[in-house]
């Protein structure tokens, strides 16, 4: 199993890592015996399978991340396998499937799918959280509020940091006039998002420095404003801070590199800030973390590529 670090925390370097920790402790998280992993029915392949006590079929589909069609996945699975039947040492088909989807955040469609559907969905969301030198997988499902743990070992030692080009020398010319205990923070920054991926590209420019691929897949960009002062943007959607939705625009970031909020979306330049409004956004920005925002940036910017 491998991990990566991000913005945010932890996540699995793949979907297969978090199966396999899934299935290697299905008895241990929810009680169900194993059946099948990645079992093909009607050329699909199901994740997982297993049954309960009631001798119930259980189909599990795990997701890494987002996905907005897991409902009608999971609807296609049940659909086949009610027809095939299998197991039947194991299973009772006259007792209602239970169908679970695992993901770390749930998009609003799913919640509009399952709204209207006849079946019924367990949708239950994970995070890794680090607790050194124990990692422990937190499972909580976000009708109920019922949660599972699973603690589990991972070497820090063995997770290996992908290798990163020195700064080029604008970025040293940007962060010239920061304050010495930012210097570091900014390195952090720089480090994090060049680590997402392996096509993520650092583009030094005479404006500033952009992070992404090419010339319109950008997820961040540090340049000077007319003060020489550092000004940070990300590209986020519209309604970030409620919905965590919607098109792509390039926002304004106040921050002091620990705390952040949006100050306003520019399409080009600096924009012009009304003095009142950064006040306003330092207060907003109390229980904020910066890296919040910097990870939704790496992850939209990672689904448009």
């Amino acid at each position: 199993m491998k991990l990566r670090q991000v913005a945010s925390g932890w996540e699995f370097e793949s979907e297969k890592d978090l199966e396999d920790l899934v299935w290697n402790n299905l008895e241990k998280l929810f009680g169900y015996k194993p059946l099948k992993r990645q079992y093909q029915v009607s050329g699909q392949y199901c994740d997982i399978l297993a049954f309960g006590k009631n001798k119930e079929l259980v189909i599990i589909e795990l997701k890494n991340s987002e996905d907005r069609y897991i409902v009608q996945q999971l609807t296609r699975y049940y659909d086949a396998l009610i027809d095939e039947k299998p197991f039947p040492e194991h299973i009772n088909f006259q007792v209602p499937v239970v169908l679970i989807a695992v993901t770390p955040n749930f998009h609003r469609d799913n919640y509009t799918d399952r709204k209207y559907h006849q079946l019924k969905f367990n949708f239950l969301q994970f995070k890794i959280i680090c607790q050194e030198p124990k990692f422990n997988l937190n499972i909580i499902n976000v009708d109920t509020t019922l949660n599972w743990k699973l603690d589990f070992d991972y070497s820090l030692e063995n997770h290996i940091k992908k290798d990163i080009p020195a700064p080029p020398k604008r970025f040293y010319q940007l962060i010239e006039k920061c304050k010495p205990q930012e210097h570091s923070k900014l390195f952090k920054f720089r480090e994090t998002i060049l680590q997402f991926d392996d096509r993520m590209q650092e583009i030094a420019k005479e404006g500033g420095i952009y992070y992404g691929n090419g010339k319109t897949k950008h997820c961040a960009e540090l340049r000077l404003d007319s003060k020489k002062e550092l000004v940070l943007f990300l590209w986020l959607p519209r309604n970030f801070l409620w919905e965590q939705q919607g098109n792509i625009f390039r926002f304004r970031i106040w921050t002091d590199w620990n705390n952040a909020t949006i100050v306003m979306p520019v399409s080009r330049g600096l924009g012009k800030v009304n003095p009142t409004r950064i006040e306003f956004a330092k207060q907003d920005a109390k229980n904020r973390s910066l890296n919040i925002f910097i990870y939704e940036a790496l992850r939209r910017w990672f689904e448009r590529i």
